[in-house]
């Protein structure tokens, strides 16, 4: 492979990386630094029964960077207008109609002062906070200001805004210089270095420059860009040039973005209601682009920075109905500086959050204590949801033991527990299992949560009284056969001899073998030995 196809191919992966993924970074390709997107979304209440309304609220804030009005430092802004003679007719309308859409889109506490020029200038309006009542004097002193007439002393206009800038500059305010003009300076100081030093000395006290060139039909370069790019350069702002004067209010507007922070552009947010469980009820505050099934969508052309767009609208429950946190149904798309295609996946959402015990089996409904018991129960999810809950086996109010389950929707499961019943008193027991004891699912229906059955534990005593008998009888019985059996052989007696054929031999006659006493049986009429067990 050659190098140029080798470089080609190294800028194709580049290009593609970039494109498909607004937030990387490669080395020496790093895409623009932008402000916050803040969005928000909340539903109420928590909890809806069927037939209840729920509202859904959801807002986007584009902040700036600063401590201003949506996260922007204010601006303090010297709007400087050309009205020499060459500005006469639509020109001049068309440059007043641009300050005026500038100053539209300023925020309540950011500053603005309006300076015409022709051979003199002069501020018509000084610097003015840009509420609701000062946009009105500002514009109402754009709308008055004389007509166009005279030469172009553009070094005397942009020396007093830089003066006003400098002298009346607010702290903590980001200062801005908008200079505009058609023509070339032909009067007054037209040196190119004069103008670089004077936007120097802007950008010391803080004041960024941007310089706008009107053009005008057959003329390749009538406002000298040069010197106005330079003027910008050195003022760490921007040159704009517009050949039409039609073009000149999308600059002022873009000029405002660039000191407001980017704005958040083609912002397209689609909202996915569960059809299952609820029924949007077409009251959008911002109506819809579209609405299919269970989706609503929406498409904002711009948020500018320091701004916000927000919508409102409702849900009829079919069902019992829970916020949950996790769920994300919402899907915002934006564009914003370089970064294209950002997306937000945005909570809270709307489910059915019901566990319930739907059966439960006992070993025995009757025991004696000290016994070891079996339950088991089925637990379901009748919910729309994952959820992992504990299940818990109760004898009447004690928790006896705990488990837990984890079930997709739909799901059933078999918990099983032990009980052994040595440590608890004697009596009737309410045994139940219960699905989620401790109510941690929001809105769950605990009336089908519970499944008991009856359990009577008797004493140990009323089982056991007949084995115990006998191990008191049975030794009752064994010691005094045992104890005779024992003394009749030491007199001398056969097994099974009966008593009143037994008798000690007279005379005291002795066996010849063992010398122990004999015994003469007389139906056998012969001495018998107790010890050798014979007859002699």
């Amino acid at each position: 492979m050659g190098r140029k196809s080798v470089v080609v191919c190294i800028s194709f992966l580049l290009s593609t990386l970039i494109l498909l993924s607004p937030y990387v970074t490669i080395s020496g390709v790093q895409a623009q630094t932008v402000s916050t997107v803040v969005t928000t979304k909340s539903i109420t209440p928590a909890c809806a029964l069927p037939g209840q309304t729920m509202t859904v609220k959801i807002n986007i804030s584009v902040t700036g960077g600063g401590g201003g009005v949506g996260g922007l430092a204010p601006i303090q802004s010297s709007i400087v207008l050309d009205r020499t003679g060459s500005m006469w007719g639509n020109k001049f309308e068309d440059a007043k109609a641009a300050a005026k859409a500038f100053i539209g889109v300023q925020h309540t506490d950011d500053l603005a002062e309006v300076i015409f020029f022709s051979e003199t200038s002069a501020v018509t309006i000084g610097f003015t906070l840009t509420d609701a009542s000062g946009k009105t004097a500002l514009n109402h002193a754009v709308d008055t200001a004389p007509s166009p007439y005279g030469y172009t002393n553009l070094y005397g206009a942009f020396e007093r805004s830089v003066n006003e800038i400098t002298s009346k500059g607010q702290s903590g305010f980001k200062r801005a210089i908008l200079l505009m003009t058609d023509g070339r300076p032909n009067i007054g100081i037209t040196t190119s270095s004069k103008f670089v030093q004077l936007s120097q000395s802007a950008v010391s006290v803080g004041a960024v420059v941007y310089t706008v060139g009107l053009g005008g039909p057959g003329v390749q370069d009538p406002v000298n860009g040069t010197l106005l790019q330079a003027i910008a350069d050195a003022g760490n702002g921007k040159y704009f040039f517009a050949p039409d004067s039609a073009d000149l209010t999308d600059i002022y507007l873009q000029i405002a973005q660039e000191l407001q922070g980017p704005p958040a552009r083609n912002v397209r947010v689609t909202e996915q209601l569960p059809q299952s469980i609820v029924t949007y009820n077409n009251d959008a505050t911002q109506p819809p682009n579209s609405t299919s099934g269970g989706n609503i969508f929406w498409q904002i052309p711009l948020i500018t920075a320091g701004t916000s767009w927000g919508v409102t609208f409702t849900v009829t429950t079919q069902s019992r109905v829970a916020v949950v946190q996790s769920l994300s149904p919402t899907q915002i798309i934006y564009d914003r500086g370089e970064q294209i295609g950002i997306r937000i996946d945005l909570g809270p959402g709307m489910a059915v959050r019901e566990v319930a015990t739907i059966s439960i089996g006992a070993s025995a409904t009757t025991a004696t204590k000290g016994d070891v018991l079996k339950y088991n129960a089925t637990v379901v999810n009748r919910g729309t949801v994952l959820e992992s809950v504990p299940v818990a086996l109760f004898a009447n109010s004690s928790r006896i033991g705990t488990t837990s389950v984890s079930l997709s929707p739909g799901d059933t499961k078999v918990v099983q527990f032990s009980w052994n019943t040595s440590n608890y008193n004697t009596g009737n027991y309410n045994v139940s299992i219960i699905a989620d004891p401790d109510r941690s699912i929001t809105c769950n229906d605990i009336t089908g949560a519970a499944k008991a059955v009856s359990l009577v534990l008797n004493p140990q005593s009323e089982g056991s009284i007949l084995p115990l008998l006998l191990l008191i009888l049975i030794p009752l019985m064994i010691v005094p056969i045992a104890a005779a059996a024992i003394l009749g052989r030491r007199r001398g007696y056969a097994w099974g001899t009966p008593a009143a054929a037994r008798r000690v031999t007279p005379g005291g006659m002795v066996c010849p073998r063992c010398f122990s006493p004999l015994t003469y049986n007389p139906t056998y009429q012969k001495y018998y030995c107790m010890v050798c067990d014979r007859y002699l």
